[in-house]
C-alpha cells in the first residue's frame, strides 16, 4: 500500500462523524447503538500548495488511486498513520503555484 507523504498546508478541517443506529418510541425515547466494529470514521479537508511538478506528482498520486485504492496518511497531530481514500479532489493552476483541495476519508484497515 502507498503512503501519501506530502506535507498539507497548516488549517486542515477534521470531521467526524460517530455511525450510529437509533430506534426511536412513540413517546420521543430513542435508544442508540454503535452501527459495526470502526464506528468512528474521519474526514479530512487537505490543502497542499506547491511548484507545478510537485503538485503534478500528487495529481498522479490521487489520479492513480482514483478513489478506489486506499493509502496510508499520517495526519498532522496524530501518532499512526491510518488507511484513506480521496473521492474528490480540485486543482488550480495558477502562474508560480499549483493549489490542490481535497477530501481525504478514513476506511477500516
Amino acid at each position: 500500500m502507498e503512503t501519501f507523504s506530502w506535507k498539507v498546508r497548516p488549517g486542515m478541517r477534521a470531521e467526524r462523524e460517530p455511525r450510529v443506529q437509533t430506534i426511536r418510541f412513540g413517546d420521543g425515547y430513542e435508544q442508540r447503538r454503535a452501527d459495526g466494529l470502526n464506528v468512528l470514521q474521519s474526514r479530512y479537508a487537505i490543502m497542499l500548495s506547491g511548484p507545478h511538478a510537485t503538485m503534478q506528482e500528487v495529481d498522479d498520486f490521487l489520479m492513480r488511486h482514483c478513489g478506489i485504492r486506499a493509502f496510508m496518511w499520517l495526519p498532522p497531530g496524530q501518532t499512526a498513520p491510518a488507511v484513506f481514500i480521496c473521492r474528490r479532489w480540485s486543482t488550480v493552476k495558477l502562474v508560480r503555484r499549483t493549489e490542490i483541495n481535497g477530501e481525504f476519508e478514513q476506511i477500516p484497515a
